[in-house]
């Protein structure tokens, strides 16, 4: 199986994309959406775990950054992206109305 195949499913040989019809090159678009957003979520998810074990460290390197450049052959502006979408985020909570609040009492 090959890494970078653009192929729905592992080990089918790519589609010829001039032979489609429109409506199987639309349900491609939108199938390989759903699998590349599901990837995401998994990358983020076990990238975050690094990070919680500290396994940069107990595996020999420097950083998270260094573990990520190494492991995955990415450079390391795009490592610390990973690093940074992988972390939780804090909800915004909608911002109050102090004249509303302040009015009505």
């Amino acid at each position: 199986m090959t890494i970078h195949s653009t192929a729905l499913a592992p080990n089918a040989p790519a589609p010829r994309w001039r032979e489609l019809a429109d409506v199987d090159l639309l349900r491609t678009l939108v199938e390989t959406e759903r699998r590349r957003r599901r990837l995401d979520a998994a990358m983020r998810a076990a990238v975050a775990e690094a990070e919680r074990r500290g396994l940069a460290a107990d595996t020999g390197y420097r950083d998270t950054v260094d573990l990520l450049t190494d492991l995955l052959r990415i450079s390391a502006p795009e490592a610390r992206r990973r690093i940074e979408c992988s972390a939780p985020q804090a909800r915004q909570r909608p911002r109050k109305k102090w004249r509303v609040l302040a009015a009505a009492s």
